[in-house]
């Protein structure tokens, strides 16, 4: 049961952060920052940076207005959500009932240890965590469960 509560508080401050995802913010990673990074300086530039925010912004003006309102922030994020509660459940919910048990919820805990497990000794470190990928995770296990 703890693992449940774990992995569900974990999904739901993902979708969060996912929600907050519009809010200007400096980017962490080195290969986000060298993607904004266009005139290749090692530093961003305002204007940089503001190419990015207003695209990402005018994706959410629903009206074209070059105005965003809270509606339309709240319709985008929602949209977000929905999606991101699509992959959880078609992700986790293995019988496709509509409601991930705490089987399912161990089944895919599992499967994610293992893929990452590369030297197999039944432990992750911090390198294989950073080299496991979850999308192709994500993906390969999609495909076992379909067949």
């Amino acid at each position: 049961m703890r693992i449940l509560i774990v992995a569900t508080t974990a999904v739901l401050g993902l979708a969060l952060v996912e929600a907050q995802a519009n809010e200007p913010y400096f980017p962490r990673a080195e290969k986000s920052f060298q993607r904004l990074d266009t005139n290749k300086d090692g530093k961003l530039a305002p204007e940089e940076l503001a190419v990015v925010v207003k695209k990402r912004e005018w994706v959410i003006d629903a009206n074209g207005d070059k105005q965003v309102s809270a509606a339309e922030i709240e319709a985008a994020m929602q949209k977000r959500l929905e999606k991101r509660r699509d992959r959880i459940m078609s992700l986790m919910d293995g019988n496709k009932d509509g409601i991930i048990t705490e089987a399912e919820m161990d089944q895919v805990l599992n499967d994610m240890f293992d893929k990452a497990d590369t030297d197999d000794d039944g432990s992750v470190s911090l390198a294989e965590i950073q080299n496991f990928k979850r999308a192709q995770w994500r993906k390969n296990y999609l495909e076992r469960q379909a067949n």
